[in-house]
């Protein structure tokens, strides 16, 4: 079902606090047909050490990046999300592209325009 518009209305005022709490969640992190090259040129190595290092196959064929022990991404360190310039779409996309109900409970930009 699509966003009401006085949601999207609201969404597009979403401002990210930088809280990292949507890269502490489970889920999975699936990489467009681009992502791999960008990720890897960031990081200093070649597509193919990026993949070998950091990205697991889900399904047989979409490509996805590793998660910690306790579900949070890869990339997430202590300040912050470590290929912030080049994150993947799905990671730019939230949460006004995308989003489950729980989003409303930890997102700090969420509860910002959704008190």
């Amino acid at each position: 079902m699509p966003d009401s518009p006085e949601l999207q209305e609201k969404l597009s005022r979403f401002a990210c606090q930088r809280c990292n709490e949507c890269c502490k969640k489970p889920g999975f992190v699936y990489l467009q047909k681009e992502e791999p090259e960008k990720i890897a040129v960031r990081l200093g190595l070649s597509e193919f050490d990026f993949i070998n290092q950091f990205c697991e196959l889900e399904d047989r064929r979409k490509l996805v990046l590793k998660k910690n022990t306790d579900e949070s991404c890869i990339f997430l360190a202590a300040e912050g999300c470590k290929i912030h310039s080049v994150k993947p779409m799905q990671c730019r996309e939230f949460p006004v592209k995308w989003r489950t109900p729980a989003s409303f409970k930890y997102c700090e930009g969420l509860k910002k325009i959704f008190p």
